[in-house]
């Protein structure tokens, strides 16, 4: 498994890049988990989604995380459940085929 993570400043084209690279490599018939992280989020609409679609999706909850302490008693969070079962359970099919997830929203300063 491959894994991309697109990262810089806001308005330099990471979404539009994003959405291409997904619609690329799943078209030569990969896989594609595509997750959204963005306070603005707009990916589902570069990969193609309509407006009604894009209001169908799910925001992944913070519920998926489980808490616990590692040998040094430092804390660490993993999932509660597979990440396939994440991506089943809350992702939104695309053209392509690419899967979309959606990261929750900031709920109100602080939240973060």
């Amino acid at each position: 498994m491959n894994k991309i993570a697109i990262a810089g400043k806001g308005g330099t084209g990471k979404t539009t890049l994003a959405g291409t690279l997904a619609r690329l490599v799943a078209r030569k018939g990969h896989e594609v988990w595509a997750i959204d992280a963005d306070s603005n989020p707009n990916l589902a609409v570069t990969l193609g989604l309509t407006e009604s679609e894009t209001s169908e999706l799910l925001p992944i909850p913070r519920t998926i995380l489980a808490e616990s302490k590692d040998e040094e008693g430092k804390r660490k969070l993993e999932l509660s459940m597979p990440a396939r079962q994440v991506c089943e359970r809350f992702g939104v099919i695309a053209p392509e085929d690419v899967k979309l997830l959606m990261m929750g929203q900031v709920d109100h300063a602080g939240s973060g």
